[in-house]
């Protein structure tokens, strides 16, 4: 390792014209650097895009093979791979550049690499891989840290797609549908309809995945996709023989099997390594990182405001209003097309492929509308080539999946970039943990992360300026809760400032406002701006967490790479106990999940004390976690393996709706907030639906009802389709209510036999779909009609009546339990947040309340049944 150095002579001594001084920010870490951190295993270094940290690991790489060592700098593309490699030679260092399969890097490449007379730059895969073609190094750089996760998905992860490998995936599917009903995830996987909201990712039980593993390595190993798709065929191959070590996650779009830590610290490539050195704007806190990539605990160079806290150039962030919900796409359109009349290429954020396929065509399709033509666009692939083809093109847009950063414009290549969704979740592994661990303080984190990296992509250089548009009305919403400003600099802070105060503003302002920036006119902005620095306060400082990144890493590699399954139960029984401490319920409950399957797996290898114990922890962890949704499908999984009672499964399922309905509530009341008058607006504008004349409006109602009682709601488009469909899958129970709307004003005053008609083609319809997966099929009319002809009479069979009236009523009685639950509710605290809920529980009905209502109905659903089983904040029935 080299000794203390003096970085600014030794900069000189390389006489680059490029490269002459030292910034105060890099002289200053490079500093700290040598005194205190060239000696330790893994170092971080965060500073701000345009900060200069390209020239930071330069040196310190140099300084590195100076001492006859091993140097690689690894990044995630080939495109950042050339640049580094570009700035390397502009310095004056000895390069190594090694690109593509191993047979395809020359041989004196790799030697000059591994006899240390030059620095090996290549991309993370070339160096960390199954078979890697040169020799390890003694001194890692990671450039773009976070990126290295993405070569690590595909060293240790196996995922199976509905879009690429559809056969492979509905023939697992259904397996596991067969085998445990009781996954509503499963079902919607297997359905082929659009679903009416995103649907997220669940982890299925150890129990029942190790019950089905031999099964689904005989569908795997049957499956002409491996040959088909040579990536997914390597993966498996690697993977095959752990699959019982491995998690799985499923959602409607893809099977995932990974280990929730990646076992990176196991790799010979990393841990011979002396010393790594992780470079990013967007660090973070240390110990996610280490989780993420499964490493040694890492240690951040701190770095003064004073160098950390700047924007290069200028940036202006356009975000959504939190408050006028019918009027945002309309303002972002507006504004948005005056930035492309200006300036015409936009890079598009997204956390999904399928996001990004999505806004993809929709854009395409909204320039052509707008008389855009000649715009291509693009996809970014795993290659990366698009990215240099966007850049050299005068008009275009790029569309990327996942990734927030590692890519990089200057001036004209584009100043325009869009993030269409809040970036809670980019896999399904993270989709599982915000979805039902929302006491997961390092998710929050990463989410923030992710914006700061998308907020970079176009600002690498002082002269550069561009306009970020957050078109997700949830970014208002993040933003308006100081809380929720954990890890965001102080000038980032005072632009979203700017961005809320511009959100007033009407869509004409707004347009001319973008206008005039792209244009090049900063005397409103930087004005504005420097008004709003002054007023930004201090970094609101949350209240500390346990690190236990350390004993997760530890765990993982000894569950998945070891095999040690005793060494893994007592990291994670640690991790358990650190989160108990200090009351984090559902992480908590996580750990103990992942102590359960390191003592089952211990079981099933002839460890009966084990197998026992593994059980005891399983379900002290699921008492842990609560009443939800994900902790009862473990409940019916340890069932199983107990056979236990039908009597306590069907309360199991009798919950399950009850967790349906406070989901639903703690979805709306995150999206809306509990102060403020968006509360109010949601409840007046669901009540004027509900009363309305107009058929597509009174529909709307019915769906947005619906989803908030917990069902899978839509407007299906299809021939024969129900105006309204409510499904719901709560475990076991599969029930799904088709609604006719007779609600229009007209001469007639009773239900004719064409409507009674129109409803049983809905419900004809919707046996034919849904009864083969196990759901129990009802169809309603709802109307304002007080009678129903005799023909309709005669006709009417098992379809069932219910008056607009009598769903006004159960909104009123819904509207009313959802502000009492709003008024206990705390979005940060989960006891406050579980405390509300056990009192909303009291007040929900069971599984099943609908269907028993329209069966016990003759002809007409009253209010007095359809309101039965809900409780009353007056009293409880």
């Amino acid at each position: 390792m080299p000794g203390e150095r003096n970085y600014v002579k030794y900069l000189a001594n390389f006489g680059s014209a490029k490269f002459s001084i030292l910034w105060p920010g890099q002289e200053y870490v490079l500093e700290r650097y040598s005194q205190e951190y060239a000696g330790k295993q893994d170092v971080a270094i965060e500073l701000p895009t345009g900060a200069g940290k390209t020239l930071i690991a330069l040196l310190v790489a140099g300084a590195w093979l100076e001492e006859r060592r091993k140097v690689v700098i690894l990044s995630a593309k080939k495109t950042l791979a050339r640049q580094m490699r570009s700035e390397s030679e502009a310095l004056g260092l000895p390069v190594a550049y090694m690109e593509g399969r191993g047979e395809d890097i020359p041989a004196r490449s790799k030697r000059v690499y591994q006899r240390a007379k030059a620095i090996g730059i290549m991309k993370y895969w070339v160096y960390i891989n199954q078979n890697p073609v040169v020799d390890p190094a003694d001194l890692i750089v990671m450039d773009d840290a976070h990126l290295a996760e993405h070569c690590l998905h595909s060293l240790y992860s196996v995922l199976i797609s509905r879009k690429d490998h559809p056969e492979l995936f509905a023939n697992i599917i259904g397996e596991l549908h067969k085998r445990f009903p009781d996954y509503a995830i499963l079902a919607d996987a297997l359905s082929d309809e659009t679903p009416p909201a995103p649907i997220t990712a669940e982890l299925i039980s150890f129990i029942d995945h190790v019950e089905a593993a031999d099964r689904l390595r005989e569908i795997i190993d049957a499956s002409d996709q491996l040959q088909k798709d040579p990536d997914l065929g390597f993966r498996w191959s690697r993977l095959r023989q752990k699959l019982l070590q491995m998690n799985l996650y499923v959602s409607r779009e893809a099977i995932w099997l990974r280990p929730y830590v990646y076992p990176l610290i196991n790799n010979e490539y990393y841990r011979s390594a002396q010393q790594v050195v992780y470079m990013s704007a967007t660090i973070g806190d240390p110990g996610d990182l280490a989780r993420r990539l499964g490493v040694r605990p890492i240690e951040k160079i701190p770095i003064p405001p004073e160098y950390s806290d700047r924007t290069s150039g200028r940036r202006l962030i356009i975000m959504n209003r939190t408050n006028d919900e019918s009027d945002i796409p309309e303002r972002m359109a507006v504004a948005l097309f005056e930035a492309i009349k200006i300036h015409p290429k936009t890079v598009w954020l997204c956390t999904s492929e399928r996001e990004a396929t999505r806004l993809q065509s929709a854009v395409k399709a909204w320039l052509a509308q707008n008389g855009l033509k000649g715009h291509p666009t693009w996809l970014l692939t795993a290659l990366g080539d698009e990215i240099d083809q966007f850049r050299r093109a005068p008009a275009g847009h790029l569309f990327v999946a996942g990734r927030f950063d590692g890519m990089d414009f200057s001036g004209s290549e584009c100043r325009i970039v869009v993030l269409g969704t809040l970036p809670r979740a980019v896999n399904l592994q993270e989709e599982f943990i915000v979805a039902y661990l929302r006491d997961s303080g390092f998710m929050r984190r990463r989410l923030n992360q992710r914006i700061v990296q998308a907020l970079g992509r176009c600002n690498r250089s002082d002269e550069d300026f561009g306009v970020y548009f957050l078109a997700d009305q949830r970014f208002a919403t993040h933003f308006s809760r100081e809380a929720n400003r954990e890890g965001i600099p102080p000038h980032i802070i005072a632009e979203v400032d700017l961005a809320q105060d511009l959100a007033e503003k009407s869509k004409t302002e707004l347009a001319s406002y973008v206008s005039r920036f792209l244009q090049g006119d900063f005397a409103q902005y930087d004005s504005e701006l420097e008004a709003l620095r002054e007023d930004v306060p201090p970094l609101p400082q949350a209240p500390p967490q346990p690190d236990t990144s350390k004993n997760e890493v530890l765990g993982w590699a000894a569950l998945f790479d070891s095999e040690n399954y005793d060494v893994a139960q007592e990291q994670f029984k640690h991790c358990w106990n650190v989160a108990k401490d200090v009351n984090l319920k559902e992480i908590a409950a996580l750990h103990g999940w992942h102590r359960a399957k390191s003592l089952y797996l211990e079981g099933i290898r002839g460890n009966e004390i084990a197998k026992v114990r593994s059980l005891e922890v399983f379900e002290e962890s699921i008492q842990r976690g609560g009443i939800s949704s994900w902790f009862n499908r473990m409940r019916a999984s340890v069932n199983r393996i107990r056979a236990k009672t039908t009597a306590e499964t069907d309360l199991l399922v009798e919950r399950e709706y009850k967790e349906a309905i406070i989901r639903s509530f703690d979805d709306l009341l995150e999206r809306l907030g509990t102060r403020g008058p968006r509360f109010q607006r949601f409840i007046d504008g669901l009540t004027r639906k509900l009363k309305s004349t107009r058929h597509a409006e009174y529909v709307e109602g019915l769906e947005q009802l619906g989803r908030l009682l917990g069902y899978k709601a839509q407007r299906p488009k299809h021939s024969a389709a129900a105006d309204c469909l409510w499904r719901g899958e709560f475990g076991t129970a599969r029930e799904c209510v088709t609604f006719e709307a007779k609600i229009e004003h007209s001469a007639t005053e009773a239900i004719a036999a064409k409507d009674v008609g129109q409803a049983h083609n809905q419900q004809n319809r919707a046996e034919q779909e849904y009864r083969k997966n196990g759901y129990a099929v009802r169809a309603l009319i709802v109307t304002h009609l007080p009678e129903i002809a005799p023909d309709a009479m005669s006709a009417l069979g098992a379809i069932r009546l219910v008056s607009k009236d009598c769903i006004l009523a159960l909104w009123k009685r819904v509207s009313e339990l959802l502000d009492t639950y709003r008024s206990q509710w705390h979005l940060d605290d989960v006891r406050i947040r579980n405390r509300a809920a056990r009192q909303l529980r009291k007040l929900i009905p069971k599984t099943g309340w609908l269907l028993r209502t329209v069966d016990a109905a003759d002809v007409w659903v009253t209010r007095e049944s359809l309101l039965k089983e809900w409780g009353s904040i007056k009293g409880k029935k």
